[in-house]
């Protein structure tokens, strides 16, 4: 999980190649150690001088009042009651050498369609964090050259708040105008708000049926994680295979991500090498982890598979088939020839007999008595 929650569109491969540093600021690492109920511990104050990730880049945002409100790794930590309300800040960084103009919003935050974490849109409809976090100034900033501007803000927590993690975002956005007829960009970067209300700690998990389709030489299985709880977590699941010789497991993908209070990620494993002839077991295996306290393991529904060499034992019988009809056939024939030398048999061992008696063959015996009429 990053404390820098970045989104792009347009031209990003220009902005990377322009900016690597900033690229480095915004995968800075996010530490989450803040246990419900607790406040934030006393720290040095905050230096004067920018974030080091942020040099070279076109522009940096800290945590202002950091330490004192907030967790290190510049993104904001809070443990709120319900009905509490908190003031910190935001240092925003114009490293380049021209003035910057800046749009800074709260949202929210959610899970992304490939893993971790998204903030909302703005203009979105803010439900939790990015509808509690006002700012004290007006949203667009203007930061002269090599210089810094604090943004103030409060969030406050409604009454009636249900205990749990909520997850929110501070984004400052800057947008480059179009330069001859190509699209414009804007680069955001969103440092996370992690608000916890204390309160019980419900740890709930649920798997979505777990899916299989062919692939390659192999089965590709897909099951979704629901977080139907109030804490965030972060899970790690497996695909336990049963029968055969021994079981085993396949790693499902990806791992180690975050799931936010009503949200859900996807994950999938692919089981290769399956034998020509078996029946197998599936079972999908995931452990949801709270970061520094519970843990809790759930499974999915069994998937049975059956192989079963169809094109070997297809080819098998139609061979042993068309052998059977060319036995047949060829049984047909030869007793057929058997019946014919018999009877040759028979009418030669009955000339024999007559020729023997001297009596001529019939036919014979008949030219016998005509050349006779004729020739007294």
């Amino acid at each position: 999980m990053n404390s820098c929650l970045r989104a792009q569109s347009g031209a990003t491969a220009t902005h990377r190649a322009r900016f690597p540093a900033l690229w480095s600021l915004l995968l800075t690492g996010l530490v989450l150690a803040l246990a419900p109920g607790a406040q934030a511990a006393p720290a040095p104050a905050p230096s004067p001088t920018p974030p080091e990730s942020a040099a070279g880049a076109p522009f940096g945002v800290q945590a202002g009042l950091y330490g004192l409100t907030t967790l290190t790794g510049g993104h904001f930590g809070y443990a709120l009651k319900a009905g509490a309300r908190i003031e910190d800040s935001a240092v925003i960084y114009n490293e380049s050498d021209e003035a910057r103009t800046f749009h800074v919003y709260g949202a929210d935050v959610t899970n992304a369609a490939g893993g971790g974490l998204a903030p909302a849109q703005e203009g979105q409809k803010m439900g939790a964090v990015g509808a509690w976090l006002k700012l004290d100034s007006e949203a667009t900033v203007t930061v002269q050259p090599k210089s810094s501007v604090t943004v103030r803000f409060s969030l406050a927590v409604p009454d009636g708040t249900p205990p749990g993690s909520y997850l929110g975002s501070l984004v400052t956005a800057l947008r480059t105008p179009a330069v001859s007829g190509r699209v414009n960009t804007e680069t955001r970067i969103a440092r996370l708000v992690e608000l916890t209300v204390p309160g019980t700690v419900d740890l709930q998990v649920s798997l979505t049926e777990l899916e299989h389709r062919p692939a390659g030489d192999g089965e590709e299985f897909t099951v979704t994680v629901r977080n139907t709880g109030n804490v965030l977590y972060t899970f790690a699941g497996t695909l336990n295979i049963t029968g055969g010789s021994s079981a085993r497991t396949v790693p499902l993908t990806p791992t180690g991500i975050y799931v936010i209070p009503g949200g859900s990620a996807t994950i999938t494993g692919r089981l290769a090498d399956l034998p020509a002839l078996g029946r197998r077991a599936v079972t999908a295996s995931v452990t949801a982890t709270v970061p520094g306290g519970a843990a809790k393991t759930v499974d999915s529904n069994t998937v049975r598979l059956s192989s079963f060499p169809w094109l070997i034992a297809t080819l098998t019988v139609g061979g042993l088939l068309a052998l059977g009809l060319l036995l047949v056939i060829t049984r047909k024939r030869r007793r057929a020839w058997l019946r014919r030398r018999a009877e040759e048999r028979t009418a030669l061992r009955a000339l024999r007999r007559e020729l023997r008696a001297g009596n001529p063959p019939a036919d014979d015996r008949h030219e016998a008595q005509a050349g006779g009429a004729e020739h007294p």
